[in-house]
């Protein structure tokens, strides 16, 4: 990435009816930096990362997101970004060769070559088979897959290694530590797996 990037989270808030499920967000991610949101179920973590990538509005504050010299209004921030969380749908009646194209179609792709992203997401068994007969964990690695290879300079991912065996896990992981380490990444997690390595955290406590 030839361009600075920018992430300002200005005096957050979200509220639901008459309660704040978080108020006074504040942050600044220069690239390449990361954050990690902490907290319990229920404690906003997946909603303050819907925020931030253009998904929702607060009810108070502002998202900036700064590239070079130019502001990006909120709905092109997904130009920009990748994201993923476990309650993502996809197409179920695709295969995961179709999926990859489709998305890849959009967006940019990390690799040139179809054939090794789905090997390195331990998914090549698997490639004639449609996601409707996908696991809970081989359906996470997909989508966790098509946002952290795809070429963003912001990167969000929600509890990336869900429903995921301890061995997949660790290949996940892995990928995360290889794949986010030259952007924006923010990881939204209340698993200590995911999130143990990281300095940068904002502690959204209890649901």
């Amino acid at each position: 990435m030839a361009e600075q990037v920018d992430l300002r989270l200005d005096n957050i808030g979200k509220k639901f009816y008459n309660r704040w499920l978080f108020r006074k967000i504040e942050h600044h991610l220069s690239f390449p930096s990361s954050l990690v949101l902490k907290g319990s179920n229920g404690s906003g973590k997946s909603t303050l990362l819907r925020i931030i990538s253009g998904q929702m509005n607060p009810s108070e504050g502002k998202v900036s997101l700064k590239v070079g010299e130019k502001q990006i209004p909120a709905d092109k921030f997904y130009q920009y970004i990748s994201w993923a969380g476990p309650y993502l749908e996809v197409y179920k009646d695709l295969n995961i060769d179709e999926l990859f194209n489709l998305h890849f179609s959009l967006k940019s792709c990390l690799f040139n070559d179809l054939e090794e992203l789905v090997s390195i997401l331990n998914l090549k068994p698997h490639r004639n088979k449609k996601l409707q007969y996908f696991s809970s964990g081989m359906l996470q690695r997909a989508v966790v897959g098509m946002a952290l290879f795809s070429d963003t300079p912001v990167l969000l991912l929600d509890e990336p290694t869900s429903f995921m065996d301890e061995k997949n896990a660790s290949m996940m992981l892995e990928h995360i530590d290889n794949y986010s380490s030259n952007r924006i990444f923010v990881l939204a997690s209340n698993m200590s797996r995911e999130f143990e390595k990281y300095a940068d955290i904002i502690d959204l406590g209890g649901g």
